[in-house]
């Protein structure tokens, strides 16, 4: 079950990356059967994968739970507070240092760019498994939705 406050961060991130263009997907699971989730990714029409990771408290942030940075661009999209932990700790530091950080306001919909993310090189074969994953994805949010609103209320 998500709480408000990822709610809240996946309006944020709808917002922030929602132009003609980009393309994208929250709960992208990777591979067939894969293990591994990306919170939201989009695809871009200049061919570039960006996955966004969301934590919005301390324990979530650091549990065990897998954080799949796995396009060209990666990032972190944290609280307010969270950035500060961050920016205090270095072992967390170093372990972002290749992915930016948003950070999303937590009343409204707008994300601040505090940290920016480095290119990474995806091999074709992950492109190729990313971009399947995705096109997945979107068809089970479609099927979704088309379950919960019956046909005739679908226009």
């Amino acid at each position: 079950m998500k709480t408000d406050l990822t709610r809240q961060a996946e309006k944020c991130i709808w917002y922030h990356t929602n132009k003609q263009g980009v393309f994208g997907c929250f709960e992208v699971t990777i591979g067939w059967f894969g293990k591994e989730r990306v919170d939201f990714m989009t695809y871009s029409t200049d061919n570039t994968i960006r996955c966004y990771e969301i934590k919005v408290t301390f324990a979530d942030l650091k549990s065990k739970a897998n954080q799949t940075f796995i396009g060209d661009f990666n990032y972190l999209v944290i609280t307010q507070d969270l950035w500060e932990i961050i920016q205090r700790d270095d072992s967390l530091a170093w372990k972002y240092y290749y992915q930016g950080i948003l950070v999303f306001q937590e009343n409204g919909i707008g994300i601040t760019s505090v940290k920016k993310a480095k290119k990474q090189n995806v091999s074709l074969g992950t492109r190729s498994t990313v971009l399947e994953s995705m096109v997945r994805s979107l068809n089970r949010e479609v099927g979704k939705y088309y379950k919960a609103t019956p046909f005739w209320e679908v226009s």
